[in-house]
C-alpha cells in the first residue's frame, strides 16, 4: 500500500513523500527520486499524536504526517502507549474516569 505525506526530520525541510509498506519493506520515494528501503521489522514506528508518526532510519530521526493515519498506522504496525495517565492521547485516564463514574 502507498501513504502519502510529509516527511520531516532536523535537516530536512518538510518533504512530500510516498511511503509504501509491502512484503515486508518501508520504501520512501520523493515524486521519481527512490530515497531509500527497508525491511520493516527493523524500524520501530511510534504514533506521537493523532497526525504524526516518528520513526529512526539509520541514525535520523523522521516525523511523518500521513494524509490517511488511521490505515499508515495500521499497515506499518505503528506502537502507541496507551498506559500512561496524562499519555499522547489520554485514553487510560478517559477509561478510569467513565468506570469510575
Amino acid at each position: 500500500m502507498y501513504y502519502t505525506g510529509r516527511l520531516k526530520a532536523q535537516r530536512l525541510e518538510p518533504t512530500a513523500v510516498t511511503i509504501e509498506v509491502a512484503e515486508g519493506r518501508f520504501r520512501v520515494v520523493a515524486g521519481k527520486r527512490h530515497l531509500g528501503s527497508w525491511p520493516l521489522e527493523t524500524l520501530e514506528i511510534h504514533r506521537t499524536s493523532v497526525y504524526r508518526f516518528a520513526f529512526d532510519i539509520e541514525g535520523d530521526t523522521f516525523e511523518f504526517f500521513p494524509e490517511d493515519p488511521s490505515a499508515f498506522a495500521n499497515a506499518a504496525g505503528a506502537v502507541i502507549d496507551l498506559t500512561e495517565t496524562k499519555g499522547r492521547f489520554g485514553l487510560k485516564a478517559r477509561i478510569q474516569d467513565a468506570s469510575s463514574a
